[in-house]
């Protein structure tokens, strides 16, 4: 089988290390090939007339794919007995991979007039399909000429040692002619052949292996021009000799990995790896081309990762090239996807958390506390109440002015200190907060809230109480005390009597002195070092001191859109709240 590609494809497929990086990490194969010699043969060209191969003479054995044709041919030389220090050529298709020689001591511009390009490319870049046929061309001066044949492609999973002859037959071939004794023949020819481990291979990333005399010409050109980076590219190449990577970069103000990138497709592609053609497309074929991608990857994001084998619960632009590449068999990068998918209308967004109540009272309940609301009268009063703690008299963290290079640290593990717990009432139409520091969230802590209620406010006719359904609000022993104390206020015909509007089941976001907190501890607790509960206590009631006065003076009602009827008649407007019915 012979190998059909141009040499455009062949060296097209190369690809450069910083792509390959992006791939899923490849599995290394094992090569069979035989190998079979052409005595007296000059030239390996379509046009010149080929005889059979040496009768009952060939050679077959297996390397790794991860190596470069410059160890490849250290391979074959080693297996066949030979000295390794000639040039030599490959002929893949009308590709023609030269070794000019050792890349520290042959010349870097070389006259060669033939297109060809270096050595210094891995097996796997080239796609070799198994029953392929190459030529190899040992030492110009006496052309030995042999023929490769891609016997077999195996994975190697264990990474078992390569290369390893598996057959052979004939005698071992003469590499040079002249007189010999024939002692000396027959220990060459009578000898097994063996293999050893190619040497490391030459970093094909940072060592161009030679520049032709036209390729020359061309970079000189290009060093000349006003495009800013064909003389980039041109630099890279013409001082890579003289400069290390590093100077180059200096140079042309670009990364490392960059010149790299451009050093190895020099070697795997020469002047077509720097610059390759431009892809024509016909009039309309890029939009359609878009719009076919588009429409692929929206199939795929609408199905699960799982489904192309890909492990993950949700889909990232990566996630999305890959499971793209596997299905339609093209590579498309991450930022295309991005674009697709945005003119497609959709976009990344994290899920917010929302708080459902479970209530199946839930709409009754609401119109009892916004119709509570809208309903009141000068002598009554309305109330949130709720808890908070218990609080850790600890080292806090939070958000502060911090001078440029400065670190902020908190101890994870700290001593104790105590602990705080409280629980307040907000008045809905004065603003006002009535707190009391409490030993826990229990119902004796409510009963002694209503108390101090009851005594701050002696002239007001009712007080209606809402709270959220925590299990201390509704036991058994808290309505019967509350039945006990408004019967003996209305016996004796002082003081407001208490009534009870509960919230639904977790709906904390109806409950405004969560917000007041909340603000609290913004303010006197996170960034805080107190050092014992009373200093805690001490700051937790002037924040609520301060605050009072404040809106005694610029009077507002406490809430926004909890004193809006209409706005609770539509779920959606629950911006951290939903009903669902259970």
């Amino acid at each position: 089988m012979a190998l059909s590609r141009n040499p455009q494809e062949i060296l097209a497929s190369a690809t450069e290390p910083t792509a390959e990086a992006k791939r899923p990490k490849r599995v290394p194969c094992a090569l069979t090939f035989r190998l079979e010699y052409f005595p007296d043969q000059i030239g390996s060209f379509p046009d010149v007339p080929r005889p059979a191969p040496l009768n009952n003479w060939n050679r077959v054995f297996e390397v790794s794919d991860k190596i470069t044709l410059e160890q490849f041919a250290t391979v074959i030389v080693d297996l066949l007995g030979w000295e390794e220090d000639h040039l030599y050529e490959f002929h893949v298709g009308e590709t023609v991979f030269v070794h000019m020689g050792n890349p520290d001591c042959s010349d870097y511009f070389v006259d060669a007039v033939n297109p060809c390009v270096s050595c210094a490319i891995r097996l796997h870049y080239l796609k070799l399909p198994p029953g392929v046929e190459f030529d190899f061309v040992f030492d110009f001066g006496r052309w030995h000429l042999f023929r490769l044949t891609l016997l077999m492609a195996s994975p190697n999973h264990k990474e078992r040692p390569l290369p390893s002859l598996i057959s052979y037959r004939g005698k071992n071939l003469l590499q040079y002619g002249g007189p010999i004794s024939r002692k000396e023949r027959w220990l060459i020819e009578e000898k097994v052949p063996s293999l050893r481990p190619p040497p490391p291979s030459t970093n094909t990333s940072s060592v161009i292996r030679f520049v032709r005399a036209e390729d020359h010409a061309t970079l000189l050109k290009w060093r000349a021009s006003n495009d800013k980076t064909l003389w980039e590219k041109a630099v890279t190449v013409l001082e890579n000799r003289n400069l290390s990577l590093e100077k180059i970069s200096e140079k042309i103000e670009r990364p490392v990995n960059i010149i790299q990138q451009w050093t190895m497709a020099f070697n795997h592609r020469g002047m077509f790896g720097l610059n390759p053609p431009r892809k024509k497309r016909t009039p309309g074929e890029r939009e359609a081309a878009a719009e076919t991608r588009k429409k692929r990857l929206l199939d795929i994001l609408h199905d699960r990762p799982r489904s192309f084998s890909i492990s993950r619960a949700s889909w990232n632009l990566p996630s999305l090239a890959k499971a793209y590449a596997n299905k339609y068999g093209e590579r498309v990068s991450s930022s295309s996807v991005g674009r697709a998918i945005k003119k497609a209308g959709y976009s990344i967004k994290k899920a917010r958390r929302v708080l459902t109540s479970p209530d199946p009272e839930y709409r009754e309940k609401v119109e009892q506390v916004l119709n509570t609301l809208q309903n009141l009268t000068p002598d009554e009063l309305f109330f949130f109440i709720d808890e908070l703690g218990p609080l850790r008299v600890k080292k806090y963290g939070g958000r502060t002015f911090v001078a440029k290079g400065d670190v902020l640290t908190i101890p994870q593990m700290q001593a104790p200190k105590g602990s705080i717990t409280m629980a307040g009432a907000l008045s809905a139409t004065k603003n006002q907060v009535t707190w009391l520091f409490s030993p826990a969230k229990d119902t004796q802590s409510m009963i002694d809230l209503i108390e101090i209620l009851f005594n701050q406010h002696p002239t007001i006719t009712r007080i209606f109480l809402t709270w959220d359904a925590a299990s201390w609000h509704s036991s058994v022993s808290l309505v019967e005390w509350l039945d006990v104390f408004n019967a003996q206020t209305l016996e004796t015909g002082f003081g407001p009597t208490i009534q009870l509007v509960p919230l639904p089941t977790s709906s904390q976001f109806l409950d405004v002195l969560e917000a007041v907190f909340s603000g609290m501890k913004k303010a006197v607790v996170h960034h805080s070092d107190y050092q014992s509960v009373i200093e805690l206590k001490t700051a937790v009631s002037s924040h609520f001191v301060e605050r009072n006065v404040f809106f005694q003076e610029n009077p507002k009602r406490a809430g926004k859109r909890i004193w809006d009827v209409d706005f609770f008649q539509d779920s959606n407007n629950l911006r951290s709240g939903d009903y669902r019915e259970w």
